[in-house]
């Protein structure tokens, strides 16, 4: 999958804000069909880029800065449960210190910013 800007191809596995630098920290699969929502493994990922438990990874609330059920019914809902009908696509919301990117194939994917590259 790749997002399309003005007829160049930006790479899928790369966050898209271009204002901060970022590195990929830690990368969690969410299976739709296992046991779990994608809050918890959202912050499950998160807990372990902090180096913490999940039941510390509580301020700020999730749900203040993104709608996660809402992502979890749009990829992985009950309709688009079969694979013909399931959509390919990356959500990225900012959340704490950290880039989330949740993908439509169950990828999530937390970024820290980094230093600019010198020239």
């Amino acid at each position: 999958m790749k997002k399309r800007t003005d007829g160049e191809g930006i790479d899928e596995d790369e966050p898209t804000s271009t204002e901060t630098h970022w590195s990929q920290v830690t990368q969690r699969h969410y299976e739709p069909d296992g046991q779990g929502e994608l809050t918890s493994a959202v912050v499950y990922a998160v807990a372990e880029c902090e180096g913490v438990s999940p039941a510390d990874v509580k301020s700020p609330p999730l749900y203040e800065f993104v709608d996660v059920p809402a992502i979890e019914d749009a990829f992985f809902g009950p309709e688009v449960a079969s694979d013909s009908r399931r959509g390919v696509g990356t959500v990225e919301f900012q959340y704490a210190n950290y880039l989330v990117t949740v993908r439509s194939d169950g990828w999530i994917r937390i970024h820290e910013p980094t230093e600019p590259a010198r020239p």
